[in-house]
């Protein structure tokens, strides 16, 4: 017997299976607002650094004189690895020795080595200095960078300009030109971390030439990580993309601008604040402002590295969360996708939008 539909059923019965159609699509792939498909909101499988940060592995770190690198030093020696102290101030790289000896590591298992990574030559120094005294690699970190605090436009002070590409980008190739294809030959797991920032992502207008520094780094190191993946060898890279974090990198800016006008009093960095030299009064003030200490910022890395994922290990502070991150990240992606004025954040035009939007960034 055939069987009859009413066209309203047909149409019903259409129009429903559509939209489970339309949700399934959706759940699969996601779907942007503008109406174009996006992919599934599902981080990479982990990658293999099983072994990395184990006793008797050895770990370079590139800009170890203070800040991050100093916290992945002394973080290091705690796990019984060795350490090569990499940095152009030898003062500062001694006295992280130093505090690396006081809480238990070997005389042998620390060295320090000058080491300016604007220059090939000393970067090769480095790995061969690490080679011959520990006879592998498992840990590099390119963490060297400089800044100018918000004094750099996008067309002047050609002279910052080419001292800041130099720090924060040329030498960060120059350690993955030196110790990749050594860390690869060794075929045991190893890591590479490219430290970045924040800014390279959202881009908050003043420092110019920063913001693309670490624009590049992020593009050098996600053309690392997939170069090494397609290699299939024993090597993977991070990009360590911290938030607000108390370092020395402020209070260098300035001397380095300002120069003899350069008020001692008013440094506000790791060491001191506001001319009271001790650490533990300067992490209290910069915790107020929202800044997390350095070893935070280990913590997310070293266990990013300990489980092989993710690779973008992007940080927060004490002011600012996950949501707030991916908010301001997707805001500055929406400016290329919806053809919105650049840096459209800081734009009279799209101001009042943005505080109303990110006002759901939690």
């Amino acid at each position: 017997m055939a069987l009859h539909l009413h066209p309203t059923s047909v149409f019903i019965g259409a129009a429903f299976g559509a939209t489970v159609t339309a949700i399934m699509w959706w759940r699969r792939c996601g779907t942007h607002k503008s109406g174009i498909p996006r992919g599934t909101p599902r981080q990479a499988a982990p990658v293999n650094t099983q072994g990395v940060l184990t006793a008797g592995n050895t770990a370079v770190i590139i800009g170890s004189g203070s800040g991050i690198g100093r916290a992945a030093a002394l973080r290091c020696v705690s796990l019984g690895m060795n350490v090569l102290l990499a940095d152009i101030d030898v003062e500062d790289a001694e006295s992280v020795r130093t505090e690396c000896l006081a809480a238990g590591a070997r005389d042998c298992s620390v060295v320090v080595q000058r080491c300016d990574c604007r220059l090939e030559a000393d970067v090769q120094a480095a790995k061969d200095t690490a080679y011959a005294t520990f006879g592998a690699v498992h840990l590099l970190m390119n963490n060297a960078a400089i800044q100018t605090n918000n004094r750099c436009s996008p067309y002047e002070h050609p002279d910052r300009w080419r001292r800041i590409l130099d720090t924060n980008l040329w030498g960060v190739y120059l350690g993955g030109l030196a110790f990749v294809q050594p860390m690869i030959d060794q075929g045991e797991a190893a890591v590479v971390v490219n430290t970045g920032s924040k800014q390279g992502i959202t881009m908050p207008p003043g420092d110019t030439a920063y913001n693309v520094s670490k624009a590049a780094v992020k593009v050098l190191t996600e053309a690392l990580q997939h170069k090494l993946r397609s290699e299939n060898c024993m090597v993977n890279a991070f990009l360590l993309v911290p938030g607000c974090v108390n370092t020395m990198i402020r209070t260098r800016g300035d001397k380095w601008i300002e120069g003899a006008d350069f008020k001692p009093e008013r440094a506000k960095d790791e060491r001191e604040y506001n001319g009271v030299k001790d650490r533990e009064y300067a992490a209290k003030m910069w915790k107020e402002r929202g800044a997390w200490e350095p070893e935070r910022v280990i913590d997310e890395l070293f266990n990013a590295i300990s489980v092989g994922s993710p690779f973008y290990v992007i940080c927060q502070d004490y002011e600012t969360t996950r949501a707030m991150d991916d908010g301001r990240i997707q805001w500055a992606a929406d400016d290329v996708l919806f053809r919105r004025a650049p840096l459209s954040r800081w734009s009279d035009d799209f101001k009042e939008e943005y505080q109303r939007v990110s006002k759901h960034f939690v």
